[in-house]
């Protein structure tokens, strides 16, 4: 008997030993628990996997979003206005293409009015304007406009696309040679000769003249009959006599 109640209260003592251990268990659990909850989650993995293969760099790289495709313009011909030109006239410019073909770069012009020729060349008043679509034959590609309508000094600046290298250099823009138009007034014709009066008072004085002329005749013809008459009247009376 005594043994059996020694075992049952052995048996009691590991029972709460146990359930006391559990409940510390259990707080200890919901402890960390919350205190993960609360706390950012961090994971962390080791996969690697190794590859061997071939890259190629790029020949050119984009700047601020654009590209510069190798283009590179060069005037070659424009509009002479040596003497004395007359506006309004067709202004004209022409680009050689001594780089690659065209593709991604925009290429722009602007035709400036200037207020004076002194180099180096100062923007004036854009009074036109454009850029270079397509490619025309001979890498050649050619400005037109008809704004300049007023007699002063004019050129055409081309601009060079972004990523150009002269671009870095400072040198962003291509100036033509400077063009110059006068206003010529043209004159206006003058209206026809009216049958002015002095033909008239040449009629007037040659029917003057003529008759002069003929009163100056007159005498003399009359004289000449007066004789004739006389001599007649003469040889009439010589012969009633004889």
């Amino acid at each position: 008997m005594i043994r059996l109640s020694r075992t049952r209260r052995s048996r009691k003592r590991a029972g709460k030993n146990i359930i006391v251990f559990q409940t510390l268990l259990i707080i200890y659990l919901l402890i960390g628990l919350g205190s993960q909850l609360s706390q950012h989650t961090n994971a962390s993995f080791h996969d690697v996997e190794t590859y061997s293969m071939t890259m190629k760099a790029a020949s050119s790289f984009p700047q601020d979003g654009k590209q510069w495709d190798g283009s590179n313009l060069k005037l070659q011909k424009q509009t002479k206005t040596k003497g004395t030109v007359c506006a309004p006239l067709t202004l004209f410019a022409e680009y050689k293409n001594r780089g690659s073909q065209i593709a991604d770069s925009e290429w722009k012009w602007e035709l400036h009015k200037l207020g004076n020729a002194k180099k180096p060349l100062e923007d004036g008043t854009v009074i036109d304007k454009g850029a270079f679509k397509k490619e025309a034959e001979k890498n050649i590609y050619r400005i037109e406009s008809k704004r300049a309508a007023k007699g002063g000094l004019y050129a055409f600046k081309l601009i060079k696309p972004e990523g150009h290298p002269d671009v870095k250099k400072g040198k962003p823009f291509i100036w033509s040679n400077v063009m110059k138009l006068q206003d010529c007034k043209e004159e206006t014709p003058k209206p026809p000769k009216k049958a002015s009066e002095k033909p008239k008072q040449t009629e007037q004085t040659e029917t003057r003249e003529k008759s002069e002329q003929d009163i100056e005749k007159t005498p003399k013809s009359s004289e000449s009959v007066d004789k004739e008459n006389r001599k007649e009247e003469n040889s009439l009376e010589s012969g009633e006599a004889s």
